[in-house]
């Protein structure tokens, strides 16, 4: 259970999470029946002000369940509490918890922010440690990732989850999202950490938070829309964002995209062009040999010789690659020089035309080179980050 950590009230420190703790107990306390029946609440809104309002609560608080007798029928002085002042961990704290219902003590807030939420029960951390190892990762990694998921909920009381398509994902489901219009992703098949296991998404579903009222969100999602409608990532839901990598970062996880907030991943790679590596994958397990930059794509054709520009990772793997019948008709003209310097002994003869391209042998180029793609997203545990 969380604490204060400084003093909350009249001449307090008044930290804005510490204000907001108490704010949300405020609320959520009930004043004894026979008091004022027409007022139970001490106050109506959480927002990390310590004003008069809430000064006025905090005293009447005391009036009723601090500075009084056992009866409840005087006032009385109390040891261990100070009149408009509630400090960390004394009596007006322990009475604030102890008015707290049952269901809803354990309450926290992210220093420096004012949205007060639950702290997750320890079978949500066990779920949600299940369904993470039953994912595909690198080993390796998800063991990181696990160990992520313990520090969140140790230091935070948040059981953090992996988002949906947020583990390894195949170059269908990489396309699918780089072509969705939610526009989730700017990397192609084959161009993302996801790919190969050396990624995660993860998201605060199932968090339940207290709005400004004091009512209970039950219902939030991965992505935090009910905290942040705008998907905006600012204010309150910034600071969550912020502790996937201000825990993951110690134990070795780097943050991706700057604006890819669920993102994590195991290596650093601002400066690593993707496409490169993808090609390095692609010439080792395919049947061709290939360059990559800037998602895009040359491809020697399996001619063994120059290299010929065939489209965007998306065009490839789709069988939409940028395959001309002049393309294939200069790729069969041209011989290798190894294939040349063979040749030497062999010119007696006049060599016979080569028969056209045709749509045909097109069609048939894409399907060739969108099978490698299909051999490195099969292989994919054969990539290396460098």
């Amino acid at each position: 259970m969380q604490s204060l950590s400084n003093s909350v009230g009249s001449g307090a420190a008044n930290a804005r999470h510490d204000t907001a703790l108490v704010q949300a107990r405020l609320r959520l306390a009930r004043r004894p029946a026979l008091l004022d029946p027409a007022r139970p609440a001490y106050l109506a809104a959480i927002d990390g002000d310590c004003g008069p309002r809430t000064q006025a609560a905090l005293r009447q608080f005391q009036t009723d369940q601090v500075f009084v007798s056992a009866d409840g029928r005087s006032s009385q002085a109390a040891s261990g509490a100070t009149a408009g002042l509630v400090r960390p961990d004394d009596l007006t704290w322990q009475r604030l918890v102890a008015a707290t219902p049952a269901a809803l003590a354990d309450l926290r807030v992210l220093a420096g922010g004012t949205t007060v939420y639950l702290a997750a029960p320890a079978a949500e951390l066990a779920s949600a440690l299940s369904a993470a190892s039953a994912m595909t990762f690198e080993p390796r990694f998800s063991a990181l990732v696990q160990s992520l998921l313990r520090r969140m909920h140790q230091n935070c009381g948040i059981a953090v989850r992996v988002c949906r398509n947020g583990a390894r994902r195949s170059f269908q489901t990489q396309y699918e999202l780089l072509m969705s219009p939610r526009r989730v992703t700017r990397a192609g098949p084959g161009e993302s950490n996801h790919n190969f296991g050396q990624a995660v998404d993860l998201g605060f579903e199932r968090l339940r938070w207290l709005r400004r009222d004091g009512t209970l969100v039950e219902n939030e999602d991965a992505w935090l829309h009910q905290l942040d409608p705008e998907q905006s990532a600012t204010g309150e839901a910034a600071l969550f964002w912020a502790l996937l990598r201000t825990h993951g970062q110690p134990i070795g996880l780097h943050r991706g995209p700057v604006d890819d907030h669920p993102h994590l991943q195991a290596w650093p790679d601002a400066n690593v062009d993707m496409a490169s590596r993808l090609a390095d994958l692609l010439t080792r397990v395919g049947r061709m040999r290939w360059a990559g930059s800037r998602q895009r794509y040359q491809c020697d054709l399996g001619r063994g010789g120059s290299l010929y520009a065939v489209g965007s990772a998306a065009q490839i793997w789709s069988g939409q690659a940028t395959v001309t019948a002049a393309m294939l008709t200069q790729a069969r003209s041209a011989r290798p020089a190894a294939a040349a310097l063979a040749s030497v002994a062999a010119r007696t003869a006049a060599p016979a035309a080569a028969a056209p391209v045709t749509a045909a042998d097109v069609a048939a180029m894409k399907t060739a080179l969108q099978a490698d793609f299909q051999a490195a997203d099969v292989q994919w545990v054969q990539w290396r980050a460098r």
